[in-house]
């Protein structure tokens, strides 16, 4: 199950041929400014490696090989890398559905929480989701939602 709720934001060097700008230093400007050219060069370069080393110290085994398809599907391939990826789990998107994932799915929703959201929020210059405002990063970024009723 853990590899069904894998986060949609992580990108390898292989992800599409390498452009003009990739061959540039690390982009300093937020991420909301940068182009697409310049938000691959921060995956690569800052993004993907910080979360492979996350996932890998969270389950070594399981997340021996994280790929640009991991988190972003068929996006990957044609270098949209749209987000959320329809091909990540569901989750659910009320309390009773979110509580019940928690309870059967605890290490991971634990890990994605704790570890995940805040570290890509800070990477896209966002603070972490707040249940109590709905403002910031949060698990829907790359996961699509479940709005069924019997979540």
């Amino acid at each position: 199950m853990r590899s069904l709720l894998i986060p949609a934001v992580l990108l390898l060097s292989a992800c599409g041929g390498a452009s003009t700008s990739e061959q540039a230093a690390l982009p300093t400007k937020p991420w909301k400014d940068q182009d697409h050219d310049e938000r691959l060069i921060t995956m690569k370069k800052r993004v993907w490696p910080a979360m492979k080393a996350e996932f890998a110290s969270f389950d070594p085994k399981e997340y021996a090989a994280i790929t640009c398809e991991t988190c972003h599907g068929p996006g990957a391939k044609d270098h949209s890398f749209k987000m959320p990826n329809p091909k990540l789990p569901k989750l659910p998107t009320t309390e009773e559905g979110f509580e019940k994932m928690k309870k059967e799915h605890a290490d991971i929703v634990r890990f994605m929480m704790e570890t995940v959201v805040p570290r890509m929020a800070d990477f896209v210059g966002e603070k972490p989701y707040n249940p109590k405002t709905h403002d910031g990063f949060g698990c829907f970024r790359c996961h699509p939602k479940d709005t069924k009723a019997s979540n």
